[in-house]
């Protein structure tokens, strides 16, 4: 049985990006065995991380692939008072019940 995604804070992400945590539309990603294959390099998440890169994301233009493949690194949520509405969210269904990965701290 699926678990609810925990909900994170963005402090939380923001002090532990040297867990490779990463924001995109709410979402939060550990980009840990991401890095080695991601088309563009991993110079560009490196950037972000710890951050909140919704807008950088949507302006490089993935495609529905890169967006499904990435549901696999999600491992949490941002918590919902802290939630930040981007026009296009790929991911706006509710995401209960969905398989995720633990975090590691």
């Amino acid at each position: 049985m699926a678990k609810v995604l925990p909900q994170i804070s963005r402090e939380f992400v923001r002090e532990h990006a040297s867990s490779n945590l990463i924001i995109i539309h709410n979402l939060v990603f550990d980009l840990t065995y991401f890095f080695s294959v991601h088309p563009g390099g991993d110079d560009i998440l490196q950037e972000y991380l710890g951050l909140d890169a919704t807008d950088a994301f949507e302006s490089v233009g993935h495609s529905e692939h890169a967006r499904t493949m990435m549901l696999k690194l999600v491992v949490g949520q941002v918590i919902s008072s802290q939630h930040v509405d981007h026009p296009g969210n790929p991911w706006k269904a509710p995401l209960d019940n969905f398989p995720f990965r633990q975090v590691v701290a």
